[in-house]
């Protein structure tokens, strides 16, 4: 009997994608004492055409592998009225495998309306809270997407999120406010034969018989329209750095299991029961960014005190610190970027591996080779050359006590201010034989080429 168990169990892990957002500005010249008044189009149309082809390695024989075709629309509308903005972002990408959700069709849908000190905004929100380069440990928005695996994309690993939230600004500070009405559980692949699967309780497979039906809820019915959560940013200016602190009080985006055995013939337990639910928490965090000629210094660090605080729980998460540093550096004379970040977290009264059951361990055993501690190393380097009409990066993460890697080179070149041509590779792995999603997805190496239009 086949049995599709659906896990939550995964690293804290996004994609090294170093952000920017850039300020248009247009200069209108005219004759000598004469006023030219240009009424600009409120609404405003966009988007991308994408084609592309992502072929993963053989299991046995390298290039006895799939490939898979890629493809899609991306469009987005925007409305500027006098104070108030609307916003919609859809993907159009169809697919075979799969029926489409909502999280695929909306990347984005906003309506903003601005005040003297700032503006208020709600819709279907993407936020990215932290002063890390592309990793964070205090961006807590939004739900991570890992249907995909580990892509160098931020924004594309997350799911935009029902949000309701204003922002104050008061000389150089600023107070970001966000209610959630709703939990949007993490995205993974629910069937196990996905390669992009996380796995199932390969733990207690001895405990599951052909007697044993599992039915465990799909990602929409562990949608929580009952689980609000608020969080508040404050953001200044403190001498030469940018500091913020942050709080959250809200729930871990991954759920807990509550694992029940049935030993009526306690030669032989098998598992009787499973319940899913979630674990709230606060978070109290703080981050910091500061320049300092071509080196760009980032901290952030937080603590997690769980609804559990004492530990004794064992279907609900524990209390946990978590920490980053990293660093970046402008190149002399060149447009090159580099960046280094190490980031952690330790689990607070860390059950006793004899604690199967207990979902810290379970957690453990699956990211970090069962220890409360986990440590993980990400750099990335980004080199513009043909007079930035191609652009070559390098990413990678390793952690330390799985021995665990991800590698994402690419390549984009700018063909025309229209066509854009893009070669990424993706490659998995473990050092030693230890659990991990990267020795998970170690059959996963993949190249994909696309081509894009942009209008």
């Amino acid at each position: 009997m086949k049995k599709r168990v659906v896990t939550s169990l995964v690293l804290m892990m996004l994609a090294l994608s170093p952000m920017a957002a850039f300020d248009g500005f247009t200069d209108i010249f005219g004759e000598p004492e004469q006023d030219i008044e240009v009424q600009a189009d409120p609404l405003s149309i966009a988007g991308s055409v994408e084609f592309g082809i992502e072929a993963f390695r053989g299991e046995d024989e390298f290039l006895d592998g799939e490939a898979q075709v890629l493809g899609g629309l991306g469009i987005d509308l925007s409305w500027k009225g006098s104070i108030v903005d609307a916003k919609a972002s859809l993907a159009l990408n169809p697919s075979m495998d799969s029926q489409p959700q909502w999280e695929d069709l909306f990347t984005g849908l906003s309506l903003t309306a601005y005040h003297g000190r700032g503006f208020v905004e709600a819709g279907l929100l993407k936020k990215e809270w932290g002063s890390g380069d592309g990793v964070h440990v205090v961006d807590v928005l939004n739900a991570p997407d890992y249907r995909n695996g580990i892509v160098d994309d931020t924004l594309a690993m997350k799911v935009a999120e029902p949000m309701v939230g204003s922002t104050f600004t008061l000389g150089d500070t600023t107070m970001e406010l966000v209610y959630k009405p709703m939990l949007i559980p993490m995205l993974v692949a629910e069937d196990t034969s996905d390669r992009w699967s996380l796995g199932s309780f390969a733990a207690f497979t001895p405990y599951f018989t052909a007697a044993t039906e599992i039915d465990t809820p799909s990602h929409s019915d562990l949608i929580g329209f009952d689980k609000t959560q608020i969080g508040v940013r404050l953001k200044s200016i403190l001498g030469p750095a940018d500091v913020g602190l942050i709080y959250f009080n809200g729930f871990y985006n991954q759920p807990g299991y509550g694992i029940v055995f049935d030993y009526s013939d306690p030669s032989n337990p098998t598992i009787d029961s499973l319940t899913v639910d979630f674990t709230r928490a606060q978070l109290f965090g703080g981050e910091a960014t500061m320049v300092a000629g071509p080196l760009t210094f980032m901290l952030e660090g937080g603590f997690w005190l769980s609804e559990d605080m004492d530990g004794d729980d064992p279907e609900k998460y524990n209390s946990k610190a978590v920490w980053l540093g990293g660093m970046g550096f402008m190149v002399p004379a060149t447009s090159a970027y580099a960046s280094v970040t190490y980031h952690g977290q330790q689990i607070m009264s860390f059950p006793t591996p004899a604690a199967i059951t207990d979902v810290d361990i379970i957690q453990a055993n699956s990211s970090s080779d069962g220890k409360a501690m986990m440590n993980t190393f990400t750099a990335a380097l980004e080199f513009p050359m043909a007079r930035e009409k191609v652009s070559i990066r390098l990413a990678g993460t390793y952690q330390l006590e799985t021995a665990g890697y991800a590698f994402i080179p690419s390549v984009t070149w700018k063909i025309t201010d229209d066509f854009k041509f893009n070669a990424t590779g993706r490659i998995f792995g473990s050092l030693e034989n230890k659990e991990s999603i990267f020795k998970m997805w170690d059959g996963n190496d993949a190249l994909k080429l696309s081509i894009s239009y942009v209008f």
